[in-house]
């Protein structure tokens, strides 16, 4: 579950990494929701276009999803399991983050 916005810079490096870190990698073996967060279906769905993602989105254009989860910062990555549990909960992207995803990803599996 990742929480997104277009218009956020960690945000991008994030769905480039889940597109080819994630979705490419395991296919069909994870489900993936990318929610973006307090924009309108227009600006979301033409930037996912323009960038040539495979994947779906979600939409929380009033942020009430969201607001169940956090309260402020994006992106927002929540890893859980099949039971239900959330293995990894994190703010923000870089590298290390990316790591630890696909950890969590791997305990999953």
């Amino acid at each position: 579950l990742i929480f997104w916005a277009t218009w956020c810079p960690p945000c991008r490096s994030e769905l480039a990494h889940l597109q080819e870190g994630v979705i490419d990698v395991y296919g069909d073996t994870i489900t993936v929701l990318p929610i973006s967060r307090g924009e309108k279906r227009d600006v979301v769905e033409g930037y996912i276009s323009r960038m040539g993602y495979t994947f779906a989105v979600g939409l929380d254009s009033d942020q009430s999803i969201y607001r169940k989860y956090a309260t402020n910062y994006v992106p927002r990555c929540f890893v859980i399991d099949s039971e239900g549990k959330v293995l990894y909960a994190g703010v923000g992207y870089d590298e290390e983050i990316a790591k630890e995803v696909d950890a969590a990803i791997k305990e999953a599996l």
